[in-house]
C-alpha cells in the first residue's frame, strides 16, 4: 500500500514538475526572452486575409518563435490576435512574445501594408478593402474615385475619353499592392489608375474607328463579370461585339446587377424593368461606363475578341459556357442545360 502511495506521489511530482517547468519556460518566452546578439533580422510578410493560426505557423516555420501553439495562447490571452495586421516586417528570431506582438500591431516608419484587389471588384468593394486597412475616410475614397476626382485631369483619363458623368469605375487595376501605412486615398487611387495605364501600354490596342479606351474598359468589365474562365473570355467578348455590330441589346445580367447591387446569375423580371442606361436589356449599345474593374485577361479579350458567329451564351450550373448562333438554338440550350 505504501509502495503504491509512493509511486502515485512520485508520478504526481513528475507531472507537477513538468507543468512547473513548462510554465516557467513559457513565462520566459512571453515576457523575458531576448534575441541573441548574433541574431540577424528575417523578413516576414503577413498577407491580407491571413488567419492568426496561419501567421503563428509561419512565424514558427521561419524560426522566429519556438512554438506556434504557445504564441497563439499568449495572443488569445492578451487579446491581441485580432490586432495583427498585414504588412512587411524585419524580425529577430526568438523575440519575447510581448515585444513581438507590439511589433506586429504597431507599424513603424518604413513598414508597408499589402492589399489585394480581386479582378471584377467594383469601386465600392475596393473602397471597403482600403478603408479597412488604412486610416482613410470613406468620403476621401469617394472623392478621389468620384465624378469630381482631380485625376479626371490626368493625361491618361483624358486620352481614354471617359465621359464626365461617370466615375473612375473600371480604371482601378486589380492586383496586389504595397503601400506605406500613412498612404492617402490620393496615393492609392493614383497608383491603381497608373497601373491600368501601364497595362494598356503593354497591349497592342486595336481600337476601331470611333472606339475609345473607355469603351474598351467598359466591354472588358462586362466580360469580367460574365465569365470567370479566362479561356472563355475572348468568345464571350465576340458575342457582345457581334451584338453591337448588329445593333442588338447586349442583354447582360451583369449590367443589371450593377444597378441593383446584386450578384444574381439570372436577374428577375422586375429588375429587368428598371429604367437605367445600365440596363442592357432595355437599351442597346454599350452601357455608359465600366461595371467593374477588369483584369488583364478581360481587357485583352475585349481588345481582341475571338472570331465567331455566336449571338448568345449561357453558363451552366457546373460552370460550363454554352454558345448559340440563333435564338432558337439558345432556347434549346436553356432547356437542355438549365432545367
Amino acid at each position: 500500500m505504501i509502495k503504491k502511495i509512493i509511486i502515485c506521489l512520485l508520478f504526481v511530482s513528475i507531472i507537477a514538475s513538468i507543468i512547473f517547468i513548462t510554465l516557467i519556460t513559457q513565462v520566459y518566452r512571453f515576457w523575458i526572452q531576448d534575441p541573441s546578439e548574433e541574431s540577424t533580422h528575417i523578413s516576414f510578410v503577413i498577407e491580407q486575409g491571413e488567419s492568426f493560426s496561419q501567421i503563428s505557423d509561419n512565424l514558427e516555420s521561419n524560426g522566429l518563435i519556438s512554438s506556434d501553439l504557445w504564441f497563439w495562447v499568449y495572443a488569445k490571452l492578451d487579446g491581441s490576435a485580432k490586432l495583427i495586421r498585414a504588412g512587411s516586417y524585419e524580425l529577430l528570431p526568438h523575440e519575447n512574445y510581448s515585444k513581438l506582438i507590439d511589433i506586429l500591431t504597431e507599424y513603424s516608419q518604413g513598414q508597408d501594408i499589402s492589399i489585394t484587389i480581386p479582378e471584377g471588384y467594383t469601386i465600392d468593394q475596393i473602397g471597403d478593402i482600403v478603408v479597412e486597412n488604412f486610416n482613410i475616410q470613406r468620403g476621401d475614397w469617394d472623392y478621389w474615385t468620384g465624378l469630381n476626382s482631380p485625376l479626371e485631369q490626368s493625361e491618361f483619363i483624358k486620352n481614354a475619353q471617359k465621359p464626365d458623368d461617370v466615375d473612375l469605375e473600371g480604371y482601378l487595376f486589380p492586383n496586389t499592392y504595397r503601400f506605406y501605412p500613412d498612404a492617402t486615398a490620393e496615393d492609392i487611387v493614383s497608383e491603381l489608375v497608373n497601373q491600368t495605364a501601364n497595362k494598356l501600354n503593354e497591349i497592342d490596342l486595336s481600337l476601331e474607328d470611333g472606339e475609345t479606351v473607355h469603351d474598351l474598359l467598359t466591354l472588358a468589365s462586362i466580360v469580367q463579370k460574365e465569365v470567370a474562365d479566362e479561356d472563355e473570355m475572348r468568345l464571350v467578348a465576340s458575342v457582345f461585339e457581334n451584338r453591337l455590330e448588329l445593333g442588338m441589346a447586349l442583354q447582360s445580367c451583369a449590367t443589371v446587377n450593377y444597378i441593383t447591387g446584386k450578384d444574381d446569375p439570372a436577374v428577375s423580371a422586375e429588375d429587368l424593368e428598371i429604367d437605367s442606361p445600365y440596363n442592357s436589356y432595355m437599351y442597346s449599345g454599350l452601357v455608359p461606363g465600366p461595371i467593374s474593374n477588369p483584369g488583364l485577361a478581360a481587357i485583352e479579350a475585349a481588345n481582341d475578341p475571338a472570331q465567331s458567329d455566336y449571338l448568345y451564351f449561357l453558363s451552366t450550373p457546373n460552370g460550363e459556357t454554352i454558345y448559340a448562333k440563333t435564338f432558337d438554338e439558345h432556347v434549346a440550350n436553356k432547356n437542355k442545360y438549365m432545367y
